[in-house]
């Protein structure tokens, strides 16, 4: 599938199965049998559409190579701050 809509160097948030294999950097026979052994996250479902969330993916990679992934909490309105604040004082 091309993404020719999207401006150079951004990644689609959903993928479809060859980009998502692609993404993980294995052939879509390895990845089908990741997700099957619950490796690989399962996909979202939009009717006929079957999409992998990248996030998904990555967290999924996080996990399987044994990094600690943190969430942003810069991104949480309720800490009043980021963390850049400091930087920019």
């Amino acid at each position: 599938m091309k993404y020719d809509h999207l401006p150079p160097g951004l990644v689609p948030i959903f993928l479809r199965r060859s980009a998502a294999a692609a993404f993980w950097g294995v052939s879509e026979s390895t990845f089908d049998r990741m997700v099957e052994e619950g490796h690989a996250p399962r996909p979202a479902r939009f009717g006929k559409i079957v999409l992998w969330f990248r996030p998904a993916l990555v967290a999924s990679a996080a996990r399987l190579s044994g990094v600690k992934m943190e969430t942003d909490s810069a991104a949480s309105p309720s800490d009043g701050g980021n963390e850049w604040d400091a930087v920019l004082k």
